[in-house]
């Protein structure tokens, strides 16, 4: 039995809707997570990407300085998080490393890494 170009069609559209449904319902009734509730690693990872994405952002010149780096915020971070976000941001913004090893180095500094 073959489908039809309607079915088909309509086949496609309930799943673009279940695929985009299903991740928003399975985040109803939680509490957003802080950042004061991560693990080390966890938090780790975070402060890699802020340092990767500060350093991409003085290689693209979207910035001239830490104090002109635009953030964009929800509303209900805590005061523990922006000032997390903005320093390890401005890290790797003022390093001169390409964003992948500030990021690494971030991490690793996070991690408290001792290669011996």
């Amino acid at each position: 039995m073959l489908l039809s170009l309607e079915r088909v069609a309509m086949l496609k559209q309930l799943l673009l809707v279940a695929v985009l449904v299903i991740p928003y319902s399975q985040t109803q009734g939680r509490e957003r997570t802080h950042l004061e509730q991560f693990a080390q690693p966890e938090l780790c990872v975070y402060k890699a990407k802020l340092a990767a994405a500060g350093a991409w952002l003085r290689i693209e010149k979207h910035a001239t300085t830490c104090n002109n780096i635009k953030y964009f915020w929800h509303g209900d971070e805590t005061e523990y998080e922006i000032t997390l976000v903005k320093e390890a941001t401005c890290k790797g913004f003022e390093t001169v490393l390409d964003p992948i090893k500030a990021g690494d180095t971030a991490y690793l500094e996070c991690m408290e890494w001792d290669e011996r």
